[in-house]
């Protein structure tokens, strides 16, 4: 009886020790993770980190930026590698041919400001080698009657820089609805008629 108590004690010391080892173990792993702080409680600088690399980026993504990695996964040398370029010379046709609705193509400023003037007009940024200006465009060509009296005038994308610049336009297929003294109203990309429905801005 004496042998075992004895035993029994030996065991449990041992089993204490190997607790202690393991607790001091799990402290110092936590206090490296977290950059090897000495100080505070290191369960809670150890879930920070954790937290913060299980949230998904795009929680925490603005629309801003999404827009703009729209913007660029679109562009001319993204399209280009993708072997996704729409053929330049269909464009050109599409952009010049009639609507049946009220579609022009853009020659000056003073010319869309006086449109502006009488009905809601929109300047259209479309690049002759984009498939989706392309799509914009033919349903403005062939649906272009459903915008009633809106104006669409269709601007040269790559031969408009100065035009670009003053709207902010980063990206092809992009649509500003102006006032009659070019201030802008509205901006939005892609959509074709009814995009354009859905954002323009109707005078109250």
């Amino acid at each position: 009886m004496k042998r075992s108590g004895a035993t029994l004690a030996v065991l449990a010391a041992a089993a204490l020790s190997l607790s202690a080892q393991s607790m001091t173990g799990s402290t110092m792993m936590s206090g490296s993770s977290s950059g090897g702080s000495q100080s505070g409680d290191t369960s809670n600088m150890s879930a920070a980190p954790a937290d913060s690399m299980t949230s998904s980026p795009s929680n925490s993504m603005t629309a801003a930026s999404s827009d703009s990695m729209m913007a660029s996964d679109m562009g001319y040398e993204s399209l280009k590698k993708a072997g996704k370029l729409a053929d330049p010379a269909v464009g050109s046709e599409l952009r010049m041919a009639e609507s049946s609705g009220m579609k022009v193509a853009f020659t000056d400023e003073m010319s869309a400001w006086a449109l502006a003037a009488k009905n809601p007009t929109v300047l259209f940024f479309a690049a002759d080698w984009c498939p989706s200006c392309q799509a914009d465009l033919r349903d403005i060509n062939a649906n272009g009657s459903r915008l009633g009296a809106i104006n669409v005038v269709v601007v040269n994308y790559d031969s408009s820089a100065d035009l670009k610049a003053k709207y902010g336009i980063t990206a092809q297929d992009s649509f500003v609805q102006i006032d009659d003294k070019g201030m802008k109203l509205a901006v939005w990309n892609g959509g074709g008629v009814d995009g354009i429905l859905q954002h323009i801005v109707r005078p109250m």
